[in-house]
């Protein structure tokens, strides 16, 4: 590689030299170029562009992290409404017994979202149960919109939304192939779990992504407004069981709407 004095010699034909001195380099040879200035010293210039090229590069992958994100996002499914639904952005409020039980459910969606990694490989559920307005979709949204940021896919969908775009993806396929969207996700949120009146195909739909998501180690986070003594009554066993199993949680939002 050639010196920069030999470049501008080149370029310039002959420039003056002189002998200069870097407070962190030592001595060097300066060159005089263009409108009176003079180069400064190569090793610094060396390690001030290889700075730049280091900053550049790193500017490009985030870049690059965002748009990926940005595009994980896009296919979760996350709606509008709750797209700037944080963990750390869920208010809580009402009398301190109030106040605190909402606390400890944010304190659980934290923890899940914090160690998500721990919990992806235990596959570890969780139940958000709760009425209407009481804050399940931000806090299960929350912890999606983490979880994504982590790198990991995520899919939010109703129960309901879920059976029925399995079922309209047949097409002359197998149920295992329609399924597999949701049976490969890092993480399913299901919400509406519970309501309605599923058929007896959409039920047996329902156990076939709850149990390949159980056989594969999984997580799935679930929302419902079920009572406990309703959920004992409506969801099959099979389905409790492998929602609780290692460690799953049921998580009660037992406060009043924030719509009222």
């Amino acid at each position: 590689m050639r010196t920069i004095g030999e470049m501008l010699t080149t370029n310039y034909g002959a420039r003056q030299a002189k002998q200069q001195h870097c407070a962190e380099h030592g001595a060097y040879t300066s060159y005089s170029a263009v409108r009176g200035c003079w180069t400064g010293c190569p090793a610094c210039v060396r390690r001030r562009e290889a700075d730049e090229a280091a900053d550049y590069a790193e500017t490009l992958r985030r870049e690059a992290k965002r748009r990926e994100t940005e595009a994980r996002i896009g296919r979760a499914g996350i709606a509008p409404r709750f797209a700037g639904c944080r963990i750390d952005n869920f208010q809580t409020g009402g009398d301190e017994a109030t106040r605190m039980r909402m606390e400890r459910a944010k304190a659980f969606a934290r923890d899940y979202a914090d160690h998500f990694a721990d919990v992806s490989a235990n596959g570890r559920c969780a139940i958000f149960a709760g009425g209407m307005g009481t804050g399940k979709n931000h806090l299960a949204c929350g912890i999606a919109h983490e979880v994504l940021e982590q790198g990991y896919s995520a899919v939010v969908i109703t129960a309901a939304g879920m059976m029925q775009r399995i079922k309209d993806s047949f097409g002359g396929g197998s149920e295992t192939a329609a399924c597999a969207p949701y049976v490969q996700a890092d993480l399913l949120v299901l919400d509406e779990f519970g309501a309605g009146n599923p058929t007896e195909t959409e039920s047996r739909l329902l156990g076939m992504v709850i149990n390949a998501r159980y056989e594969a180690v999984r997580p799935t986070l679930v929302l419902t407004n079920l009572t406990e003594e309703d959920w004992q009554r409506r969801i099959e066993a099979r389905i409790r069981d492998r929602l609780r199993d290692n460690g799953g949680k049921r998580i009660p939002f037992n406060w009043p709407s924030y719509r009222q």
